[in-house]
């Protein structure tokens, strides 16, 4: 399986093609190329102590894509055990949201017809994270400036952004006051949050093989970030 990126990844997820099962097998090597790419950052992250569960999103039309692949996605999530772990506090009522591996907060690398994204997710459902990563950021003085050094030494690139909300944070001159005054208005339960880097097709395509660097690369470089942001049951 080649590690570049090819133009036919991206032919795809074209909207017109989005729900064409012909694609289906494309999709599928597309997936697959995305999820050998999370592997090997999983791979990383294990040999500094981070254990993380790797995972890949439909490549196929299906009810829960509204029958449209619009792009594809692989991730890394909170381990097995640690989300058995979360389940067994929460009990039966809320266990189950707590034990799915996509709700929670990951470390996703995607595709569509135009980009290659890199990203720190909280889903909406997964509040515990989210909770504890405003709440850190909010009250917290120490740990909103911990934050606003973590932010900056990521990558360029890399922005903040809440949901679907067209304004940036770009992490690399955040200032912790306006961090705090970004995150007041985020509501955990009802917003995702997104730290996340974008590579264009074209760059994509000229990098080759090193497409596939740079997605690990932006993944692990999230890691104490992701740490920051994880709840874990006292």
């Amino acid at each position: 399986m080649s590690d570049a990126f090819l133009e036919r990844d991206f032919k795809a997820y074209e909207r017109h093609f989005q729900d064409d099962p012909e694609y289906n097998s494309l999709r599928l090597a597309v997936r697959r190329k995305l999820k050998a790419m999370v592997d090997a950052a999983a791979k990383d992250a294990k040999e500094v102590g981070v254990e993380l569960s790797a995972q890949a999103g439909l490549h196929h039309p299906y009810t829960f894509n509204a029958y449209r692949v619009r792009e594809q996605r692989a991730y890394l999530c909170r381990s097995p055990k640690e989300r058995k772990k979360l389940s067994a506090f929460f009990g039966e009522a809320l266990g189950k949201d707590a034990e799915t591996h996509y709700i929670q907060t990951v470390l996703e690398a995607c595709i569509d017809d135009q980009i290659v994204e890199c990203a720190l997710r909280i889903h909406p459902q997964a509040w515990w994270d989210g909770e504890n990563f405003k709440k850190q950021a909010t009250n917290d003085p120490v740990k909103l400036e911990q934050l606003t050094v973590l932010l900056r030494a990521l990558p360029s690139g890399f922005n903040l952004r809440v949901h679907d909300w067209k304004k940036d944070n770009w992490c690399a001159s955040t200032k912790s006051s306006e961090l705090k005054e970004t995150l007041k208005l985020y509501t955990p339960g009802n917003h995702w949050l997104h730290i996340q880097r974008q590579l264009p097709k074209e760059d994509a395509l000229l990098m080759g093989a090193e497409a596939s660097a740079w997605v690990k690369s932006s993944l692990l470089s999230l890691l104490a970030v992701y740490k920051f942001a994880l709840w874990e049951p006292s």
